[in-house]
């Protein structure tokens, strides 16, 4: 059976999982990446989970599968991002193998218990969220084009979405691609995350406040947007104050606010369905993966000060917040801003 790749932009990599979902068992597969002329960081890291995922479905039974490709640039372009690789194709680079530009962060899988040990090995005891913050600035330092006020905001958004993994997915795992588009107009910046874990509706349900109004996988997806809306919210205490390190539910809100601002976009995937921030508009589509995915795109040319975006969202956030049952109040320190 031929599976043809579409252009690899958000839209159609949304509408290539759903497709995935609902082909039929064949004993050989033929992925055909011929045509694809654009790859870009959300994309690549969703299809090449969701190609994994779907080889992981058959193994059972032993089906074999092949690649497709035209030798140009646009195929070393992805051999050299991970991107084969980590869709289990063996062509190109290794996941995270590509380091050595300041314009992009390959495909790389990230164990932030393994960021704990060198941590120790290196003599520093630094807690979990301190030590998240000190990779998301070196992760970021990549994409920032020794532009100060880019490298922290781009520091802060990836430290908010890394943190929602190991406190909510239920996995310490996770997938990290970004790319800075000194070509484009507007010189956009892409960070997208992915992890394979329970996903937001799971996550969300574990707390028995927010059971009796969010009983679809849609309507958690359109909570977790919410300020102040997470797993961590006791009923039984205030919430406008917290652990400076608990997760206030503030982060997806601040990042689809500041996605807006500086009118790009946010991309929140997470089981069958997708929900997608713009400056002006949002909307939901039907897709098929197993875990959630995080798309961030920024256009940097819109960006002046990044604690003034952060404190013009987080006020919002806190305005909101108040309209909202079960949600915390105020926002947690580091969803205020950089610890370091």
């Amino acid at each position: 059976m031929k599976v043809k790749i579409p252009q690899l932009s958000t839209a159609n990599a949304i509408d290539f999982c759903s497709t995935l979902h609902e082909l039929e068992y064949d004993d050989h597969y033929y992925f055909d990446v011929s045509d694809v002329t654009n790859y870009e960081p959300f994309p690549m890291l969703l299809t090449s989970a969701a190609i994994r995922q779907f080889k992981e479905s058959w193994d059972w039974i032993g089906s074999e599968y092949q690649l497709q490709y035209n030798e140009d640039r646009n195929f070393s372009y992805a051999c050299h991002m991970g991107y084969f690789k980590s869709a289990g194709f063996p062509f190109g680079n290794d996941p995270g193998e590509a380091y050595g530009s300041h314009t992009y962060i390959p495909l790389t899988k990230i164990n932030v218990n393994d960021w704990i040990k060198a941590a120790i090995d290196n003599g520093d005891f630094s807690d979990q969220v301190d030590i998240i913050e000190k990779e998301s600035k070196k992760l970021a330092r990549v994409l920032g084009q020794q532009n100060y006020e880019l490298t922290k905001l781009l520091q802060y958004l990836i430290r908010e979405a890394i943190r929602n993994v190991p406190e909510h997915a239920g996995t310490d795992e996770f997938w990290i691609c970004g790319q800075y588009w000194d070509n484009r107009t507007g010189k956009p910046a892409e960070i997208a995350i992915l992890d394979e874990g329970c996903g937001i509706m799971s996550s969300l349900q574990t707390n028995r406040s927010h059971r009796e109004y969010i009983t679809t996988n849609a309507e958690a997806l359109c909570w977790a947007v919410k300020p102040g809306v997470s797993a961590s919210f006791n009923p039984g205490r205030s919430n406008t104050t917290i652990n400076p390190n608990d997760n206030s539910g503030y982060g997806l809100f601040i990042i689809s606010e500041i996605c807006r601002l500086s009118n790009g976009c946010m991309t929140l995937l997470s089981n069958e369905d997708c929900f997608c921030v713009f400056p002006n508009y949002s909307s939901m589509v039907k897709t098929s993966f197993r875990g959630t995915a995080l798309g961030i795109k920024l256009y940097t040319e819109q960006i002046n000060s990044y604690q003034e975006m952060i404190d013009k969202a987080r006020r919002q956030g806190e305005e909101t917040a108040k309209t909202i049952k079960n949600a915390f109040k105020e926002a947690s320190v580091p969803s205020k801003g950089l610890i370091y």
